[in-house]
């Protein structure tokens, strides 16, 4: 299986295959729906932000596993 679906660049991963592309906008996809959802919900802005942060925060970590394991690794 070919597992190049990321390029490292610096600190940042980029999609280098349309997988990593469906990867990266269904995460940004999702992400816009949870803060939706949660603004929806909730009572000040503070509120949603304090929300939102957190359920960001595990949705980057599984983006971060993903690219971890499915990057080319360089010598």
């Amino acid at each position: 299986m070919n597992k190049n679906w990321f390029v490292r660049k610096g600190i940042f991963f980029f999609p280098a295959s349309v997988t990593g592309w469906l990867i990266a906008a269904a995460a940004l996809v999702y992400c816009v729906y949870i803060f939706i959802d949660i603004d929806s919900r909730s009572h000040s802005a503070s509120d949603t932000l304090r929300n939102f942060f957190f359920m960001a925060l595990i949705v980057g970590s599984v983006y971060s596993i993903i690219v971890f394991f499915t990057t080319k690794r360089t010598k």
